[in-house]
């Protein structure tokens, strides 16, 4: 009886399939995900989240989330931006973005709670510092099942920037870009 019982629960661990994980671009490139996690950035001496702005575009029926990130001092990150990832998950209708080794945030949850307020994808907000670990972690629950792009915009003395886009998933293709 007991191997019986193994093996069936060996057997639906195999049918359960990981998420597929992607490397963040340096471009917006229309790569977008239902379902899996985007990374990028590099572990290192800190983060810090300088401001989150959003931006939506009816016309090409796509919100756009941007963070500005800073290095461990809350200096303009540049090139060296911290590690972080976003996933996507279609089942739970949410995305969730971790910012490893936060150090410091000029962002507070009532901010990002304001910010999402008018939101026509975004049903609710959560984000929350843990001085323990050194980490934050935005969580956006959806309105409805949508796909996801991350991509990477670094340079010079700017803060380096995470832009997530959101489409909803049964759009077939992108009409224009913000």
């Amino acid at each position: 009886m007991r191997i019986w019982t193994l093996l069936l629960v060996f057997s639906q661990l195999a049918v359960a399939s990981p998420m597929p994980i992607y490397q963040s671009h340096s471009a917006k490139k229309n790569t977008y995900l239902k379902d899996g996690v985007f990374i990028g950035g590099k572990a290192g001496g800190g983060t810090s989240l300088l401001g989150v702005r959003r931006v939506y575009s009816a016309k090409a029926q796509i919100e756009r989330v941007i963070l500005d990130l800073g290095d461990q001092d809350a200096k303009p990150a540049g090139k060296d931006l911290g590690y972080f990832q976003a996933s996507v998950d279609s089942k739970q209708n949410r995305i969730i973005l971790d910012l490893a080794q936060l150090k410091y945030s000029k962002i507070s949850e009532p901010q990002i709670k304001a910010l999402f307020k008018k939101s026509p994808y975004v049903a609710s907000s959560e984000f929350v510092i843990d001085p323990q670990d050194k980490s934050g972690k935005l969580v956006l629950q959806l309105n409805q099942p949508m796909r996801l792009e991350v991509f990477e915009l670094t340079g010079g003395k700017k803060p380096g920037r995470v832009v997530l886009d959101l489409t909803p998933a049964k759009k077939m293709q992108i009409k224009g870009t913000l």
